[in-house]
């Protein structure tokens, strides 16, 4: 009954939340579109891409997707520019997509390649052009930059990613499936997954404490020390964590996770030491949605996409669940990554949040973000953009491995192989879990 006399705190004439715009909206002409726009990015799967046109959105923009019989892809404005009726029900041919109504055909770069109706197939037809956007095919994904021609950078190289192989190759991975992780297009703003990957004291309460142990590994819900910064390159938040995993050795389980400008992040592999594998990029519907779209560096010859086999590396709750084999029920008891995101709202209120100390991998890659919104509004180029290949490297540090408190390399600890000697810029660790100075 007492609290019922307690006057302070409560929720009447709470004040209207509000969200940040320049982190959430993604549409052209805002400060967050304009800065996405400046890179190149995985639209769709290459399979995606086929003779019967498919409306897709991507950064508020609705665009119709096809191949020609030659199987070049295209990405084309949807209105024809005749009368204005939807590529989406134009026929695909041997060299375009020809609108249903009156025949106009364009190329994938939508050059008008005849308009049937006019003396001679259009004598002036060279005068049309179809809105479109340039495509790259790389990895098994459809790849697009749809910022201003003039500042249009190379397609990015990623460093984990070179070197490859003879028995190696980079593929898209499932990671987007419908059913696995969440629906298959995310319905709550992209950024909010984002900065999840600047986030990882969740990892011990989400996927351990509250959740069990959804991968496991259950040195995860150790409660690591972390070291987040930015890179040498000052495009990515890197989180580095480290925890104790035998307090008598003193031995150090070690990983770190980037979050990459604009919308990417990789993670450590799941199984074993070494670089990382893997990288994924939160690609906007709109401003309420989202679809992942993700790569893995894997063998030719090996299993396919092993660090990425939910049903392999864990599940949720005790029964080791896809999320989409879960009762809303079960999502209640079990939360894990969408229930956190999604919950927060379909754009959450910044307005309403508390930062702390452990918030800090979030308040830098917002203000990294915020940060190259303003360079792009004042005519500047984004960190992270190339325009010559010597300037083209993107350095991807996210790694995994093991070693002693004062930097020794260990061969195994617990059921790890043996991990990658830390790259200089970390040093040995301090007993406070900091890079030693």
């Amino acid at each position: 009954m007492q609290t019922a006399f307690d006057t302070k705190g409560r929720a009447y004439g709470h004040a209207k939340p509000s969200h940040d715009p320049v982190l959430v909206e993604v549409g052209p002409g805002t400060p967050g579109g304009e800065l996405l726009r400046r890179y190149w990015h995985p639209i769709a799967h290459s399979a995606d891409a086929t003779d019967l046109p498919k409306e897709i959105t991507r950064f508020g923009e609705k665009l119709i997707l096809f191949r020609n019989k030659k199987g070049e892809a295209g990405l084309l404005y949807p209105r024809c520019i005749h009368r204005g009726t939807s590529l989406l029900y134009g026929r695909v041919e041997e060299d375009g997509i020809r609108c249903c109504y009156h025949g106009w055909k364009f190329s994938t770069e939508g050059k008008c390649l005849d308009q049937p109706c006019e003396p001679k197939g259009g004598v002036a037809k060279h005068n049309y052009r179809q809105p479109w956007y340039p495509i790259l095919e790389k990895w098994g994904a459809i790849w697009t930059y749809m910022g201003p021609p003039e500042k249009q950078p190379l397609f990015p190289e990623y460093s984990h990613f070179q070197n490859l192989g003879a028995d190696e190759e980079i593929v898209a991975n499932p990671r987007d499936e419908a059913g696995v992780f969440g629906p298959s297009v995310m319905d709550y703003n992209w950024f909010q997954f984002w900065e999840n990957a600047a986030d990882t004291f969740h990892v011990p309460i989400l996927h351990h404490a509250i959740s069990g142990d959804q991968f496991k590994q259950t040195r995860l819900g150790i409660m690591p020390k972390i070291n987040v910064f930015y890179n040498k390159q000052g495009n990515s938040v890197v989180s580095d964590n480290i925890r104790v995993v035998d307090e008598g050795e003193e031995y150090i389980y070690r990983g770190t996770v980037q979050a990459i400008m604009p919308n990417a992040m990789a993670l450590p592999p799941f199984f074993g030491g070494g670089v990382s594998k893997d990288l994924t990029f939160m690609v906007p519907v709109d401003d309420t949605n989202f679809v992942l779209i993700g790569f893995t560096r894997q063998k030719k010859s090996g299993p396919a996409m092993p660090d990425f086999d939910f049903r392999q590396i864990g599940g949720i709750g005790p029964e080791m669940k896809l999320w989409g084999e879960l009762t809303p029920q079960e999502r209640q008891r079990f939360p894990s990554d969408y229930e956190a995101q999604a919950s927060q709202g379909k754009i959450t209120t910044h307005s309403e949040e508390h930062l702390v100390t452990s918030d800090k991998g979030v308040a830098l890659l917002r203000k990294l973000y915020r940060e190259n919104c303003e360079k792009v509004a004042r005519g500047e180029d984004p960190v992270g953009v190339g325009f010559k290949p010597a300037d083209n490297m993107i350095e991807v540090v996210t790694r995994i491995w093991s070693e002693t408190r004062d930097g020794k390399e260990l061969p195994y600890v617990n059921d790890w192989p043996k991990g990658m000697k830390p790259p200089a810029e970390y040093g040995s660790v301090s007993h406070s879990g900091k890079p030693a100075a």
